[in-house]
């Protein structure tokens, strides 16, 4: 007698299929019919109702995180480990809570890392205005690849009246990290913003480091500061009124 299918694997060809059926039913439809656009949308809508269903059938299976949702508190040495608690206790929320409480989870967490200045930057950024962003780079005379001095000097700073103007790079960079700014293509239209920002003192001080010291030819990588998709969800939810 054949062995008895995985679990997982029983769980993955039927949501692969039922996933299937829609891209083809739904993405067909939409190409013929007038309204394309709501038939797409209607099948996004069913396929992360797939995805969740999914979902739920690891955790009804055992599969996965089963196993780690269910254990206990970690003893080590007869103390309590409380990383490993701690991710235990993430685990078992990620079984309990729905699509709000999650996400209430994920900006609370976000909050949580950023410092005043950091607040400042993404009010300023909260009205979809977009700054200007540069990366200051040193190239070889006889050409190669070029080498970033300093990532993500931005016009954002100034316009926030951040506390501490220096640490404007390592802010944007650690907004980025978080996911709620992204970094655009150069803009033209900006181009009073990139003049001001290259009498910036970090970008100055980079020009000159790149000069001086690394004896490269000082190269300046114009790009834009926003919102990010999840930024702006973020704000919206975290806005004080």
């Amino acid at each position: 007698m054949a062995d008895e299918q995985d679990p997982v694997d029983r769980v993955v060809a039927q949501a692969g299929k039922v996933a299937g059926w829609l891209a083809r039913t739904s993405w067909q439809a939409a190409g013929r019919l007038p309204g394309g656009e709501a038939a797409q949308r209607q099948f996004r809508k069913a396929e992360k109702a797939v995805l969740e269903q999914f979902r739920k059938r690891l955790d009804e299976e055992g599969t996965f995180t089963g196993p780690l949702i269910e254990a206990g508190p970690t003893v080590v040495d007869g103390e309590v480990d409380p990383v490993r608690s701690a991710m235990a206790d993430l685990l078992r929320l990620s079984a309990e809570l729905d699509r709000e409480q999650g996400r209430h989870h994920l900006f609370m967490a976000i909050v949580r890392q950023l410092v005043p200045d950091e607040a400042r930057i993404l009010a300023a950024l909260s009205d979809d205005t977009v700054y200007a962003l540069v990366h200051v780079a040193g190239r070889p005379a006889l050409g190669g690849p070029q080498r970033i001095v300093l990532r993500n000097a931005s016009s954002v700073g100034r316009a926030a009246g951040v506390m501490l103007p220096d640490l404007v790079p390592e802010y944007v960079t650690r907004l980025i990290g978080l996911g709620v700014v992204t970094v655009g293509p150069d803009n033209p239209a900006l181009s009073t913003q990139y003049d001001i920002l290259l009498t910036d003192d970090r970008v100055r001080a980079a020009e000159t480091a790149v000069r001086t010291v690394h004896k490269l030819t000082p190269r300046y990588v114009r790009r834009t500061l926003r919102l990010s998709a999840l930024g702006t969800l973020f704000w919206d939810a975290a806005q004080p009124r």
